[in-house]
């Protein structure tokens, strides 16, 4: 264990800190507005949003006390105890909404397909680092195992259901194979097996709700008043912020509980009615100048380990920012995809700021060596 002196602390991302303070700053605010109409009131909401995001702060400040790649040596450990965890949710975890996906020790529920998001980067990046190294194009052997380690826990998330993670998971390992770099050959094969799996999907994995949520994304207007209703609301509410929005704390789409789960996965639409065009334009930004940073600092890496390792932190947080946004307008099928940063969710939160403490690691320690 390395203490962590005032040249570390000099060494920390500050531009990342604060880009990340201020979109955290403007979820709870947005949460304080989608939360106002509930009958409990907010409070309770933002105590629980707060004591997730101290304990991710504690959290933070544990990790970049080791290196990186210490951490990342233990990538198989982190995998399994995940991994266990999300076998004991399809066992023994909480049913909500006609799913099961917490678990609650306690009196303190959490998800344990949250963490497990991070942890699949660190494992990728310590088995791949080393092609990366010998600038090796990976072939279909050097998938195989990759392939493994990330399917099992991909088809446990989607028993549960949650096709919205098991999505993330996915979508995040085939972006570090492609960072790292593929033959034509592997190209080709995962290409043909992308025309394949969706129809082995829909006819084998999808259950008729998500069908139904493909097909209301195809036709939004087939059933406006049925499967169709909240997502056409949500784009109701989005549009009618117009330029300026409506102002904060005089949204209605969601007051009137128009909109479902307005503080999770749809809390965008919260933003988009209250601040309308521009402030969207200013929250888009604020996302990319972080994703940007991210990007940098695996850029900047001193190894490849860290550098494979911060680029697919940065992919979950591009994925999760525009999946979650698209959803909401109607442009991507509806998946259960928190907003970093922006939804209510404890479990979110804490796997987001444990990727922000791995960044804040890796740039430290390029001033290290």
């Amino acid at each position: 264990m390395v203490k962590v002196d005032k040249r570390k602390l000099y060494h920390l991302d500050w531009y990342l800190i604060i880009n990340g303070l201020v979109l955290f700053a403007i979820g709870i605010m947005n949460l304080v507005s989608a939360t106002s109409s509930f009958y409990s009131g907010s409070y309770n909401f933002i105590i629980k949003q707060l004591i997730a995001f101290a304990v991710g702060v504690v959290l933070i400040g544990v990790i970049i006390r080791f290196d990186y790649r210490i951490i990342a040596n233990n990538a198989k450990l982190f995998y399994f105890i995940s991994f266990g965890a999300i076998v004991l949710v399809l066992v023994w975890g909480m049913a909500a909404g006609g799913a099961r996906r917490w678990i609650s020790i306690f009196g303190i529920s959490f998800q344990p397909s949250e963490f497990i998001k991070p942890v699949i980067v660190l494992l990728l990046a310590s088995i791949l680092c080393e092609k990366k190294r010998d600038k090796m194009l990976l072939g279909l052997k050097d998938i195989i195992m990759p392939f493994v380690w990330v399917v099992v826990p991909f088809v446990l998330i989607v028993l549960q259901p949650d096709l919205g993670t098991g999505v993330i998971i996915f979508l995040v390992f085939l972006a570090i194979l492609w960072f790292i770099g593929m033959k034509k050959s592997t190209y080709a094969v995962l290409l043909s097996a992308g025309m394949v799996i969706p129809f082995v999907a829909w006819r084998y994995i999808l259950k008729p709700y998500q069908k139904q949520r493909i097909y209301t994304f195809l036709n939004i207007d087939s059933d406006p008043l049925g499967v169709g209703y909240h997502t056409k609301q949500a784009m109701i509410a989005v549009g009618s912020g117009k330029f300026f929005g409506k102002g904060y704390l005089h949204g209605t789409q969601h007051k009137l509980q128009f909109i479902p789960e307005h503080h999770t996965d749809f809390i965008y639409t919260v933003f988009g009615e209250e601040w309308g065009f521009i402030g969207s334009i200013i929250f888009f930004l604020l996302f990319i100048s972080f994703i940007n940073r991210c990007l940098k600092i695996s850029q900047q890496a001193h190894d490849d380990l860290g550098s494979i390792i911060a680029f697919g932190l940065a992919a979950i947080i591009f994925l999760q920012f525009s999946i979650n946004v698209l959803m909401a307008i109607n442009l991507a099928p509806v998946v259960g995809i928190p907003l970093p940063f922006i939804s209510y969710g404890g479990s979110s939160l804490i796997s987001v700021l444990v990727s922000v403490g791995l960044l804040l690691n890796i740039n430290m320690r390029r001033y290290m060596f």
